[in-house]
């Protein structure tokens, strides 16, 4: 039989003897040893190359992902969220530093920094497990800005983007927020009621629900009319017109 590496070359003699005395007396594991040694031992050795280096990797990673929620524990000023973000890529320090360095930037009104360092990490690690919560900090940034048109944009983009995450009740929270904000208190209210619907077993919906129930009365005409308003039962069950008494006419004897 010929090596499986040099399957095809032309077989020797001495390995066409070899292999009619494997055949003539059944398996011998000596002679299998004695025919493919080489072989194994390298697939052997192969083996384990590859468990070192894996397990050099892992420790590697471990360390690494250590040392980096250690530099974020320390961590305090611009530079040293820069300086995470880029030394410990692909990590959830590096999302976390590019978060709190956003909230920084904000709060000392560089609102454009503050988009450009969200941006630049959602562009770069789409399906990290913080990509929902710096686009909704993006929504937010946007609306301190006052940019309160693309804040909504971004709100309802992140909801739809993000349905299954934690990002999605906020963002429609701060949808209805922002329309509050902005006098348009229909609009929120139906949002809030959407919300309810949408997250009935969310964290917010108690939020939602209170938040609703402290916005103003609708306007006349504007959601609840009277002509919505239910009709009064009567024994007979008759729709009976709402009664509206009239002033009696001039000269007319009062009851």
């Amino acid at each position: 039989m010929a090596s499986p590496y040099n399957a095809s070359e032309p077989e020797s003699p001495e390995d066409e003897e070899v292999d009619e005395e494997i055949i003539s007396t059944g398996f011998n594991a000596l002679l299998f040893w004695d025919e493919y040694r080489q072989t194994i031992l390298l697939a052997v050795g192969v083996l384990i190359l590859a468990g070192v280096i894996f397990g050099i990797y892992e420790y590697n990673q471990s360390q690494r992902l250590a040392a980096s929620g250690t530099a974020l524990a320390g961590a305090s000023t611009e530079d040293d969220y820069r300086a995470i973000i880029d030394k410990y890529p692909d990590t959830v320090a590096a999302g976390d530093a590019s978060l709190l360095l956003a909230g920084k930037l904000r709060a000392d009104t560089k609102y454009d920094d503050a988009i450009q360092v969200l941006q630049n990490f959602l562009d770069k690690y789409p399906t990290h497990p913080l990509a929902a919560a710096g686009d909704l900090s993006i929504a937010e940034t946007l609306e301190t800005q006052g940019k309160l048109d693309d804040a909504m944009t971004r709100y309802q983009e992140v909801a739809a983007k993000y349905p299954d995450s934690y990002a999605a009740p906020v963002a429609v929270l701060d949808q209805a927020n922002l329309l509050q904000f902005q006098g348009k208190i229909e609009d929120a209210r139906r949002v809030f009621e959407n919300f309810v619907a949408q997250f009935p077993y969310s964290i917010f919906v108690n939020q939602a629900m209170a938040e609703m129930h402290l916005l103003p009365p609708a306007a006349p005409g504007a959601a609840a009319s009277a002509s919505a308003a239910p009709t009064p039962a009567n024994p007979e069950g008759l729709n009976i017109p709402n009664f509206q008494p009239q002033a009696p006419a001039s000269g007319a004897p009062t009851p």
